[in-house]
């Protein structure tokens, strides 16, 4: 018998076809499913649109109900994802970006098991790893330091290292993944679209829930791969790092206060490049039952 969950998955794609096609069919192997699903073509060249029409009729003889649509442009993450989270009426929503890929068949429960433990917890994300064998770490939740600069706790740390094997209280969470309660948007507003095309959105969101009287939750059992900028690589890295460095200053403006009051980061360890990593396109996208 086919199980369901009480979540809406926000899915949306520009571009990047190949990525899409990975996310979607390891989330119907999940057990339970989504309730819903809402896909978004954000003006996508390539044949993006074909795929999220046939997904949503495998979808749909799995009792997920899929509601996609093709914007003509690119609108841009905060407003596209907006416009589908409108539409979410299950208890609890997911931002997924379309460059990740479930590993563990019953990931949706395990979230949705961390915020019904916890009243206080308003979003919920997990282990973030990088797709190429060994798996480190991409990304365990978000820490800040005094000056504002992001951190990934845990990354390119081994997979299952002692220090991120541990449920964690995070400064914020990445939207790759993550799952919210519902209830967030009439409490503390949508993404804001000031942060406009994409990035610090999801941060900005995290610390207005925390202002709210939130937490987020970093939970270590699940664990997703993410192929990291693969799904906001079409500007190319050139306009894409003027983005980045345009909104961290937004961000930084708007937070200041908050951000210095933030306990300092205790991890001693350094952060690893991609480069140090050896990181390739070679994959293993075996899914743990």
């Amino acid at each position: 018998m086919t199980r369901h969950t009480d979540i809406s998955i926000v899915m949306l794609a520009h571009n990047g076809l190949h990525y899409s096609r990975l996310c979607l069919n390891s989330i119907l192997l999940s057990d339970p499913l989504p309730a819903a699903m809402f896909l978004v073509d954000n003006g996508s060249s390539d044949t993006t649109s074909q795929l999220f029409a046939g997904f949503a009729k495998r979808a749909s003889q799995r009792g997920i109900y899929v509601d996609w649509w093709r914007n003509e442009e690119n609108r841009g993450c905060s407003a596209a994802r907006n416009d589908a989270w409108a539409k979410a009426e299950t208890e609890y929503v997911m931002f997924l970006d379309n460059d990740t890929v479930v590993r563990r068949t019953d990931w949706l429960q395990i979230l949705a098991g961390e915020l019904e433990a916890d009243s206080s917890v308003g979003l919920v994300g997990p282990k973030l790893l990088y797709p190429h064998v060994p798996h480190p770490i991409q990304c365990a939740g978000i820490r800040f330091n005094p000056q504002g600069r992001v951190r990934f706790r845990g990354r390119g740390a081994a997979q299952h290292v002692a220090e991120f094997a541990k449920p964690a209280m995070v400064d914020a969470l990445i939207s790759a993944c993550w799952l919210m309660r519902n209830c967030l948007r009439e409490k503390i507003g949508y993404l804001d679209e000031l942060f406009h095309p994409v990035q610090y959105e999801d941060l900005d969101l995290c610390f207005r829930a925390i202002q709210a009287g939130y937490s987020c939750r970093y939970t270590p059992a699940t664990e997703l791969y993410h192929f990291e900028g693969k799904s906001t690589a079409a500007p190319g890295p050139a306009t894409y790092h003027r983005v980045i460095a345009a909104n961290s200053t937004k961000f930084r403006q708007k937070w200041r206060d908050t951000i210095r009051a933030l306990p300092p980061d205790p991890a001693d360890y350094r952060w690893l490049s991609d480069e140090e990593l050896g990181l390739s396109d070679d994959i293993d996208l075996s899914l743990d039952e």
